[in-house]
């Protein structure tokens, strides 16, 4: 599983009904224009647009024309490995390096990756609780969904980062879904991290912390040194943790040095936006605007929903 899959894609619907292209193999969600009766356009799914067959993602976009959408925005997953020299061609809109994702090479060195620092955080953290993989996660849903509402309350997460009990009720369900929590030894559940797997490779979804889990170091060096190893042993190879949090790369920021503490190289994810309906988006696009699509700019709109959440 990745995001490729059709249950991940439903999680996603109250933000925009699910839509396969079924020549790439990827999926959109289709959303109405604010204040535009009738008028759609197309986002990749969050946070990353995956698919089998990069080459017949042209099709795609000219049957989205087709159907009269307006414009269509996407973020390419680098561990896809979208044909960049061809981006440019089918993206008029906007095509460009977005933000680095931190990939960890599992199969490299002695498999062991982490800086002497993260390794340490993690050995303190394991003195006092121990980390597991969950055979069933969707068993864990009611606690998964507390920790991550913490979150939620924390950093103030909006958009399709704010996951409902209902998407997560899928999210845990898909195949290749790899679920760990971090349990100190009085049995409560501080940490949680989910993953999802595709033959060799996996990528970090998202993580949920009690406010004990930033204690003895931290569950999230734990739960992260725990699951490079769980999925090296489970075949994985290259594993995407992620970028920074927010709308650019912020690598100084404690998210992004926490990533690049287990990272052994870096890859771009490409910001990909076409306009499909020249005439209709001259005439919702203001002036002045760099944002992809321009009607959307959450400084024009500030009850539009961005992406707020590390993708």
């Amino acid at each position: 599983m990745s995001y490729t899959h059709a249950q991940y894609a439903q999680s996603l619907a109250s933000f925009g009904a699910p839509r396969r292209l079924p020549r790439s193999g990827g999926w959109v969600c289709v959303r109405p224009v604010a204040g535009h009766e009738g008028l759609r356009d197309a986002t990749g799914v969050y946070p990353l647009f995956s698919c089998a067959n990069w080459e017949g993602l042209p099709g795609d976009l000219e049957d989205l024309r087709r159907d009269g959408l307006v414009s269509v925005v996407l973020v390419a997953d680098p561990l896809d490995e979208p044909p960049v020299a061809l981006l440019p061609q089918w993206f008029d809109g906007v095509c460009r390096p977005w933000k680095m994702h931190y990939l960890v090479d599992l199969d490299r060195g002695d498999g062991q990756p982490g800086t002497a620092h993260h390794r340490r955080n993690a050995r303190r953290f394991l003195r006092h609780a121990e980390i597991e993989a969950c055979t069933d996660p969707p068993a864990h849903l009611e606690t998964w969904c507390a920790l991550y509402g913490q979150l939620i309350d924390r950093h103030r997460i909006t958009g399709p980062a704010r996951f409902s009990r209902e998407a997560f009720a899928l999210q845990l369900a898909l195949p290749g879904a790899v679920l760990l929590r971090a349990v100190t030894h009085a049995g409560e559940t501080v940490g949680m991290q989910l993953w999802f797997t595709r033959q060799d490779k996996a990528w970090h979804h998202l993580s949920g912390y009690a406010p004990e889990g930033y204690r003895w170091g931290g569950a999230s060096y734990a739960l992260m040194q725990v699951a490079l190893a769980h999925l090296r042993r489970l075949g994985v190879r290259t594993a995407d943790l992620g970028a920074a949090a927010g709308l650019s790369d912020r690598p100084d920021d404690g998210l992004s040095r926490f990533k690049a503490g287990w990272s052994t190289r870096t890859a771009a994810a490409w910001l990909c936006g076409a306009v499909l309906d020249a005439k209709t988006y001259a005439a919702l696009a203001p002036a002045g605007s760099a944002y992809f699509p321009a009607y959307r700019d959450p400084a024009l709109s500030p009850s539009e929903e961005v992406l707020s959440c590390p993708c």
